[in-house]
């Protein structure tokens, strides 16, 4: 062992007992500890024991009653005919002791930040609203009404990880040693940087994911499993049903429509547009007539005033509407 790791040691051993060491010089000194033999460090921490002034002030009473419990911490039998006890004893004893002690203090210390880093964070949408947020890696990622997200405190540390469920739009920023992954419920989508959108409400029979720009690995989490690559203007759609994935072309103007606050309908129910509706305005429907669940809608709303809304449908679909607060009435026009 060197002069200077001696010197050092002591020095971290005194900041130690005084409880005035710093946590990076802590780590230090576990990682000296950890590179040096016992037979190395006894005089180091033998020197720093006989150092200490509290040592002075130790009567032999007290000694023996610290020796007795530092053996019984050690599970060491004391030895037959042996009364009176040496400095170095104790001081080999203590200086065992305060190794065990820095293990413990490392520990606690490690579980510490094991659970900060396992704390998560999550990210919730209300109904009717839509929320932007930067990731701690630069990643922009838009969330619609309804929607959460989740990842961990050390998000971007050794992986960027985040859990998705309701509809995101994300644009990853690029990381070619760190993939981006997005976790659903039935799929996960890997990229390292890109532009894409995931449709994944839990009311839903089907997962999207359409890709803006670049490239992405689309993966099902469930039998049977498949993996499917996919390039710019196609996305993924999964089938909860069926546990089956299939690729199509698509134009994503339909699919990225409601980052730009529109609505769009693909050939839906009504039962479903009405859910979207209400979920983009903070509204809840009742329908009189069951029958009016049949039609299927396909269009898209840029307005934002759900009074055009209300009447575009009603158009469409033949019906009559009454609105009292956050509760809209749908029955059949007469005919």
């Amino acid at each position: 062992m060197s002069t200077s790791v001696y010197r050092n040691l002591k020095d971290w051993l005194t900041k130690y007992q005084a409880e005035k060491i710093s946590r990076e010089e802590f780590r230090e000194l576990r990682q000296e500890i950890n590179n040096h033999s016992d037979e190395e460090l006894f005089p180091v921490l033998l020197d720093s024991w006989n150092s200490w002034d509290n040592n002075e002030c130790l009567s032999s009473e007290d000694a023996q009653s610290l020796l007795l419990r530092i053996r019984q911490e050690m599970n060491v039998k004391p030895v037959p005919g042996i009364r009176k006890l040496a400095w170095r004893q104790i001081a080999a004893a203590v200086a065992f002791l305060l190794m065990g002690s820095l293990s413990v203090y490392f520990y606690v210390d490690n579980r510490e930040i094991t659970q900060l880093a396992d704390r998560v964070m999550e990210v919730k949408v209300g109904k009717g609203e839509r929320v932007s947020i930067t990731l701690p890696d630069g990643t922009a990622v838009k969330l619609n009404s309804e929607s959460v997200l989740s990842y961990k405190q050390d998000f971007g540390k050794k992986d960027r990880r985040v859990s998705l469920s309701g509809e995101g739009y994300f644009d990853v920023q690029k990381d070619v040693q760190k993939k981006f992954v997005v976790n659903t419920e039935f799929m996960d989508i890997e990229v390292t940087g890109t532009s894409f959108n995931v449709y994944a409400y839990s009311d839903k029979d089907i997962l999207e994911m359409a890709l803006v720009h670049g490239s992405v690995t689309v993966s099902s989490v469930c039998p049977p499993f498949e993996k499917i690559h996919v390039i710019p203007n196609e996305k993924v759609i999964y089938d909860k049903r069926t546990g089956l994935m299939k690729k199509i072309i698509t134009s994503n103007i339909l699919e990225t429509a409601w980052v730009s606050k529109e609505l769009v309908f693909r050939s839906e129910s009504i039962d479903n547009v009405l859910k979207r509706v209400g979920r983009k305005y903070g509204v809840s429907f009742e329908i009189e007539d069951s029958s009016l669940v049949k039609e299927t809608y396909t269009g898209v709303f840029d307005k934002e005033e759900i009074e055009e809304v209300m009447r575009i449908l009603k158009i469409h679909y033949g019906f009559d509407y009454k609105i009292k607060g956050e509760v809209i009435q749908l029955f059949v026009t007469n005919k």
